[in-house]
């Protein structure tokens, strides 16, 4: 009977990872699948379109038994509990690294972005920061209301000096 339980607790097992590996098909870490017994190169699945890689200090999983043959063994997504962001509200969803930066879905409908050093968005030839020093746009142009404002909008009925210049043409 013991041989049975012994076999059954086998099936699932809560594991301290290192070693974590992101640079093939497939992310891989070796595991502690008991005292002192490590198990190398396991496969770690995540869900569809998710990626992490949790610093090894403190890294966590759930091992499973494929099968229930402990040599076919892959790790559900990894945790590292003392790098958890928390303080969210009921409802809120969020994803953070390490070092505070995150985005939180909230559930009153806002999107909260928090980053320590700079936020960049990319589409096609446009690359938008924003940063300490501001907020820079290469590529592309910038327009309000239909109207370009960047610095290729012209204005007519410029004077010189202290006077005021027609609003930019084509608004």
């Amino acid at each position: 009977m013991s041989e049975i339980v012994n076999k059954v607790r086998g099936l699932v097992r809560r594991v301290t990872v290192k070693d974590i590996k992101d640079d093939g098909q497939m992310q891989t870490a070796s595991a502690e699948v008991a005292e002192g017994v490590w198990r190398n190169d396991l496969e770690v699945m995540h869900p569809y379109g998710f990626l992490s890689v949790p610093d090894d200090d403190g890294a966590v999983g759930v091992a499973l038994a494929i099968g229930g043959d402990e040599g076919d063994m892959v790790i559900l997504p990894l945790a590292n509990p003392s790098q958890r962001m928390g303080g969210l509200s009921k409802g809120d969803v969020g994803l953070s690294n390490k070092f505070g930066d995150r985005i939180i879905i909230k559930a009153n409908g806002g999107i909260e972005v928090q980053a320590a050093n700079s936020i960049t968005f990319k589409v096609g030839g446009v690359t938008m920061t924003l940063d300490a020093s501001g907020l820079s746009v290469d590529g592309g142009s910038i327009k309000h209301d239909g109207v370009v404002i960047d610095k290729t909008h012209k204005h007519g009925g410029v004077v010189p000096g202290l006077g005021d210049s027609d609003v930019p043409l084509g608004g």
